[in-house]
């Protein structure tokens, strides 16, 4: 399996990836559905965030997106069979990753414990033959996505998945 880790170093004042990996304790509530899963879980995920889902239906694909109070939002894309390929974040705090990934957190973390250095890092991406994470942020502005590319629908771009 190919494993290329990429990691740009922004500043030494910005947080080290341990951090902004540790700020997934700050999630309010638990995000259920995962890269690879179904989406059974969409409203449970958005009762226990306290936040609405909002339903935006295209031609290759549905996105499932959960709002919350706090400015949370975390949009779920799914093919047409309903299983997830694609997941992205943006707010105030980290969602926890290992339950936005799933089965592929392992596969993540194996990657990241891979890499060269320690150095500080503010963006992260993680891309494997079956797995691309890209994350970045700092204090209350979050943002990042995960998608696995074998599943994306024929004829949609990475682009799209905002």
């Amino acid at each position: 399996m190919l494993h290329n880790v990429t990691m740009v170093d922004r500043s030494a004042r910005r947080a080290p990836l341990c951090v902004i990996l540790g700020v997934s304790a700050l999630w309010v509530g638990e995000a259920r559905a995962s890269l690879a899963g179904d989406a059974a879980s969409v409203l449970d995920d958005a009762s226990e965030l306290h936040g609405v889902v909002q339903a935006s239906i295209l031609q290759q694909f549905e996105i499932q997106e959960i709002v919350t109070d706090n400015g949370m939002r975390v949009r779920e894309f799914l093919n047409r069979d309903g299983i997830v390929f694609a997941v992205t974040w943006a707010g105030p705090v980290m969602p926890d990753l290992q339950r936005l990934l799933g089965a592929q957190f392992a596969v993540y973390t194996a990657a990241l414990a891979a890499r060269d250095h320690l150095g500080v890092h503010r963006s992260v991406r993680v891309a494997t033959s079956g797995l691309v994470v890209e994350s970045d942020g700092h204090l209350r502005a979050y943002v990042g996505r995960a998608y696995l590319p074998a599943m994306i629908p024929i004829n949609v771009s990475t682009a799209e998945l905002r």
